[in-house]
């Protein structure tokens, strides 16, 4: 394991944690989406308060970089732990920002960059899956975890039915994602000052 390897970890971190709802919020309108009710410092704050372009922009950056952390990680290492650890110390960035005194989003957009950089069709293919309960329900949490649980699905055929080299680590690693959400979303909120 090279040198750098114990480096992909700590910037996938860094990635994650640039506050991109922030920033465009203060860029875009002015506001402080750290002002929100739902304590989440978020791409739909910043739908709320500053519109539908800003909104954009922030899940573009979300997006990138979660798929940022990944790829990166793939030009440095061969080493597919280190690269699923950078991805998720990514989307532990954008939940709890060491730029933001450790608040910030669910992480949804930055999980789907992450994918995105490690299984693009599997992703693709996830989102179609996804869509479906989306349209019924309109409840983005809910395709969200079939989506992600799809993608398992499809590691999990790979590896029995097609005898293809997929490691444990791929199959259990978008429940570990999701698992971040959760634990955002369950997260006890305590006020926090608004100094940055």
């Amino acid at each position: 394991m090279a040198i750098y390897d114990f480096l992909l970890v700590p910037l996938g971190y860094l990635l994650g944690s640039i506050p991109s709802a922030y920033i465009i919020g203060r860029l875009a309108k002015g506001v402080d989406v750290r002002t929100e009710a739902d304590g989440r410092i978020s791409a739909a704050a910043v739908y709320r308060r500053a519109g539908v372009i800003p909104f954009l922009a922030v899940i573009a950056m979300d997006v990138g970089q979660g798929a940022a952390a990944i790829l990166i990680a793939k030009f440095l290492t061969d080493s597919l732990l280190v690269i699923l650890l950078a991805g998720l110390a990514a989307v532990v960035g954008h939940n709890w920002s060491v730029f933001l005194k450790f608040r910030g989003g669910l992480g949804a957009t930055t999980t789907y960059g992450v994918l995105a950089g490690l299984a693009i069709w599997q992703l693709l293919i996830a989102g179609l899956v996804a869509v479906v309960p989306f349209v019924v329900t309109r409840k983005s949490g809910l395709s969200t975890g079939v989506l992600i649980g799809t993608i398992s699905i499809i590691f999990l055929v790979q590896r029995i039915f097609f005898d293809q080299e997929i490691s444990v680590f791929l199959i259990v690693y978008p429940p570990m994602l999701i698992a971040c959400m959760l634990l955002k979303r369950f997260q006890i909120r305590r006020p926090v000052s608004n100094s940055i």
